[in-house]
């Protein structure tokens, strides 16, 4: 298991985890909607300017929680499952080089696994704030993340991490292959001692 942590002394975030998230909100609830609730919520200031650097984790993490507190956890789920593909296609068509993404459709699966999840790994920092992102490829391809943000506090009969889901899938089909599917298998949530996300490929 490669595992990698956050080198920063205050856990940092990329700003997509607020901009695809207030996206995502529109996108379900309207922009009217979506306006009222980030003003009620001391979030008017997005509705100017949305960040363009670095942020504390701790800003996404309270996003969630007052997501969840508004909508309901199932409901947040679903805007925080489309906040993480957004996420993705951002990720994939402004960060990863064009030549990974001509080039690794076209290896094998396992070997595109291979080349590109270290470099995920390599930027973890930008999206798992305090939390340790990780990957093994044997007995089957999984990642996993340590202290997820979206799990902190919760308690769930179901894996709660559906933005981090959602990035993940998205960022290997896109990049990989578009058979892969991630399902997240366990969650600290539920009780388990960090979450771990399955990579599968459709037939």
């Amino acid at each position: 298991m490669q595992e990698v942590a956050h080198a920063s002394d205050i856990a940092q975030i990329g700003p997509n985890s607020i901009i695809q998230t207030v996206a995502a909100l529109r996108e379900h609830y309207g922009a009217e909607q979506t306006a009222a609730w980030l003003r009620r919520t001391g979030r008017a200031d997005l509705l100017e300017r949305m960040p363009d650097h670095m942020l504390p984790e701790s800003e996404f993490g309270a996003l969630i929680h007052d997501l969840r507190a508004w909508l309901g956890m199932p409901a947040a789920m679903r805007v925080l499952d489309r906040s993480g593909e957004l996420t993705a296609h951002y990720v994939a068509t402004n960060r990863v080089p064009t030549p990974i993404r001509l080039i690794l459709p076209h290896v094998p699966i396992g070997l595109g696994l291979r080349i590109f999840l270290p470099a995920i790994a390599q930027h973890a920092w930008t999206f798992a704030g305090s939390g340790r992102f990780g990957y093994s490829f044997k007995p089957s391809w999984q990642l996993t993340l340590a202290d997820s943000i979206e799990s902190r506090g919760v308690r769930a009969s179901h894996p709660v991490c559906s933005y981090y889901r959602a990035a993940f899938e998205g960022l290997l089909r896109l990049v990989v292959n578009d058979r892969i599917r991630v399902q997240e298998v366990a969650c600290r949530a539920m009780g388990a001692p960090h979450c771990a996300f399955s990579i599968t490929v459709n037939r």
